[in-house]
């Protein structure tokens, strides 16, 4: 299949640029929980959800949404004009707009169920994030149409980067001036909107430079796609902020919970830092995911029957990735837990928690991948009610269960919800595409993903006998070897059992990592 190399190329161009930015979020949590403790580390996860949430909106959600409707409505070709779409620009800065107005005014009352009033200012800056953020995911929408993931990926790479280095000064400063840990919610706040600034600035250099290689003009009127824009936009942003929307409700009803156990203020606010270590490991792993449920968007558009087979195989083909890969990322973590926390962090308090936590990885990347090809069916509406739900029974699980077993409960309460979903969607999308192969495909999948797992977890159980849990630089090459590892089990299972078709097999061999450790897994083998 032709075309699935383009996207194919485009999710490996934007999976190296989200595990860059992922990469350089996990740097600067490190050193930040390092200087500041785990309550600096409990006060920036206070307002990482909504800094978070404005990246991710600005990131995937509204540019899949305003891609969506250019692929549907334009030819590949066409000469998207800023006057020609000017109208959808004006529509996402004013809902920008009165998303920023409403979290600034509603900021004292989200405070109150934090159980902590000294959030208020750090949460109240947030709020200027949704005025730049419009700017940034218009033109990120145009480039994912176009398939220009390079664009894309280069201004995401910067402005994480200039993010990530703001921040670490700014904690630098804190600490050595003996500054209150406070202080770390605002000046976060300020940081990412200096990288911001910076991506809308290579993004309008691009745009200005690359519209001239384009001939075909077209025009898209804000009346004939206003429904569907804003059903794309409310699907699209659901589902790839739902880990930031499931982790705002552990910050709504964490610490209060905890204390409902018995701990005081400060054993909870440290125990929701502790917990709070696992977030960016779940962001990391999602990675993949969010950069195929991305890539894939302008090749599973059913508006041409003509090409109704090629999208079905797409839709197969994706689903197959992400169930294969999200599982041995999801998993791969679990089984190296014991090390990974350690080496990040200094300590091992939380591990168990956080190895739950990690099968999200998995849950979140199907939710993603299994909603736009729902969406390439029509189904929207109906997503939006049963992502509501997965947030109404992760609050009721959470007060249910933080109470009885703390911070496992809360890791608990976000696996059975969000695994609900999963089931759900998949009914929906499975009964609506005929592949037989997909249920055997599943199932051996997992058998070389608990292949992978036991084994990697073995190894790791032996190379800690001789290592201690403070040496860093031993704990980091232990990582890296039983990453390679598992990677090679995977990869080398894959071609044992011969797990994708010829077609797919071909499509894979597109991406030019995947080969040398497919060659390096046979090599070994013999």
């Amino acid at each position: 299949m032709s075309n699935s190399s383009v996207w194919i190329k485009g999710t490996v161009i934007l999976t190296i640029a989200a595990l860059i930015g992922k990469v350089l979020g996990m740097v600067y949590r490190i050193p930040l929980q390092n200087l500041a403790g785990d309550e600096g580390l409990y006060v920036y996860q206070q307002v990482y959800p909504v800094i978070s949430l404005a990246l991710m909106l600005s990131i995937y959600s509204l540019p899949s949404a305003f891609s969506h409707v250019l692929t549907y409505y334009t030819r590949q070709n066409a000469q998207i004009r800023f006057k020609n779409v000017s109208a959808v620009f004006y529509l996402l800065t004013t809902l920008g707009f009165v998303v920023a107005l409403t979290l600034y005014f509603t900021a004292p009352f989200f405070v109150y169920l934090m159980g902590d009033d000294q959030l208020l200012w750090p949460f109240k800056m947030t709020s200027l994030l949704f005025l730049l953020i419009p700017i940034t995911a218009f033109f990120r929408g145009y480039f994912q149409f176009k398939q220009q993931e390079s664009i894309i990926a280069l201004s995401q790479v910067t402005e994480q980067l200039i993010r990530v280095l703001l921040i670490v000064v700014s904690t630098v400063v804190i600490v050595n001036y003996g500054l209150s840990v406070y202080n770390i919610g605002w000046l976060a706040t300020v940081a990412t909107l200096i990288g911001v600034a910076f991506a809308i600035l290579i993004l309008v250099l691009c745009y200005f430079k690359y519209r001239k290689t384009t001939e075909e003009a077209v025009s898209l009127k804000l009346k004939k796609v206003l429904i569907p824009l804003i059903t794309g936009m409310v699907v699209y942003s659901i589902t790839h902020v739902l880990h930031l929307i499931v982790q705002l409700v552990d910050v709504l009803t964490m610490v209060n919970s905890l204390k409902e156990l018995g701990a005081t203020f400060t054993e909870a606010i440290v125990s929701k830092g502790v917990y709070d270590r696992g977030n960016p490991l779940v962001q990391l792993g999602l990675v993949f995911g969010s950069a195929l449920a991305l890539s894939i968007v302008p090749a599973i558009q059913m508006n041409e029957p003509s090409k109704q087979r090629v999208t079905v195989w797409n839709q197969v083909f994706a689903f197959k990735l992400t169930f294969l890969f999200s599982l041995s990322a999801s998993f791969g973590l679990v089984a190296i837990m014991p090390v990974l926390n350690p080496l990040f962090y200094l300590s091992s308090d939380g591990t168990v928690a956080i190895q739950i936590m990690m099968v999200l990885v998995f849950l979140f990347s199907m939710i993603m991948t299994l909603s736009v090809l729902l969406q390439g069916h029509g189904i929207r509406i109906a997503q939006v009610k049963w992502l509501a739900l997965l947030l109404v029974v992760k609050w009721a699980l959470n007060v249910l269960l933080i109470q009885q077993y703390g911070i496992i409960g809360a890791s608990l309460a976000s696996v059975i919800a969000t695994g609900l979903i999963v089931v759900v969607f998949y009914r929906l999308w499975s009964s609506r595409v005929e592949n037989k192969g997909i249920n055997r495909f599943m199932l051996k999948s997992s058998a070389i993903v608990f292949i992978m797992t036991m084994m990697v977890y073995i190894l790791n159980l032996l190379a800690t006998n001789f290592v201690a849990l403070d040496e860093r630089l031993q704990l980091l090459l232990i990582v890296i070897v039983l990453c390679f590892v598992g990677a090679l089990i995977v990869l080398y299972c894959i071609d044992r059992i011969k797990l994708f078709t010829k077609e797919e097999q071909e499509a894979l061999n597109t991406i030019p990592l995947i080969k040398k450790l497919r060659k390096l897994g046979k090599n070994g083998a013999n």
